[in-house]
């Protein structure tokens, strides 16, 4: 194990669980939404059929559905958004 790869693991573990156990407890304590509710929004966030297919297949209702339509388009409105400003501020001459 040389190099930085160790680092980008590390960072890339905290990129992904962090959001996710801020973003879930502050629905859970703040909002009081339901459990199924929070799995289908964080499936939306990572954009992540697979976990809102997991999410269907444990609720019988359709909370994780919802969950997931509801965050999606602005999901995938700030990651290109985002890309955009990124090349822009950092890679323009």
């Amino acid at each position: 194990m040389q190099g930085d790869g160790l680092k980008y693991v590390y960072t890339g573990f905290i990129i992904t669980v962090i959001p996710i156990l801020i973003i879930g407890t502050i629905a859970r304590v703040k909002f009081k939404f339901n459990y199924f509710t929070i799995m289908g929004m964080i499936a939306g966030t990572y954009t992540d059929p697979p976990a809102l297919a997991y999410a269907n297949s444990v609720c019988a209702g359709e909370a994780p559905a919802l969950g997931y339509s509801t965050v999606y388009p602005l999901t995938m409105f700030l990651r290109i958004f985002t890309a955009q400003m990124i090349v822009l501020f950092f890679c323009g001459t």
